[in-house]
């Protein structure tokens, strides 16, 4: 049962990296590092990917998925959206096009400086790190903050099967 939910979480995930992956991509080629609605679905994008996988594996399951089954499902969905995010932007940002650094950072220290008001005059910005360490780190990070929708989305999935006597 539990090769049914991994096939689906897998199989969704690499439509979710392949999404993902196109997102980063423009988001490079146009260099909108500053933009809100594109960073917002930068965050949002890889939630529904996740329910999806657990929808499918529940659909193969005869309707019936486990809280674990369903934990399972999204959490290997998002593994590899954010497997394929982060060797992406390590792949874009450090190897392929390290001037890109500067012009996002430049980007993003105007934004901070833009709306520093808001903020009573915090030092709001942080100069990024570009090192493997730190996309490893997030890379952790994001996959685990996510685990928490999974849970949650589960909880809603889940139909346990009857237990047969």
């Amino acid at each position: 049962m539990d090769q049914i939910v991994k096939k689906n979480a897998f199989i969704v995930g690499l439509i979710g990296a392949v999404a993902n992956l196109a997102l980063v991509i423009y988001i490079w080629q146009i260099q909108a590092f500053s933009s809100v609605g594109l960073g917002i679905a930068m965050m949002i994008l890889p939630i529904p990917f996740g329910i999806a996988a657990q929808w499918l594996s529940k659909s193969s399951l005869n309707s019936y998925l486990s809280l674990k089954q369903g934990v399972l499902a999204f959490f290997l969905c998002m593994l590899v959206i954010f497997l394929v995010d982060f060797i992406a932007n390590y792949l874009i940002y450090v190897q392929i096009d390290p001037g890109a650094q500067a012009i996002a950072e430049k980007a993003t220290e105007e934004f901070a400086q833009k709306n520093e008001n808001a903020l009573a005059n915090q030092d709001v910005f942080k100069k990024p790190v570009y090192s493997l360490g730190s996309y490893f780190t997030g890379f952790i990070s994001k996959l685990l903050f996510y685990t928490i929708f999974g849970i949650l989305s589960a909880l809603i999935f889940r139909k346990e099967a009857p237990q047969q006597a």
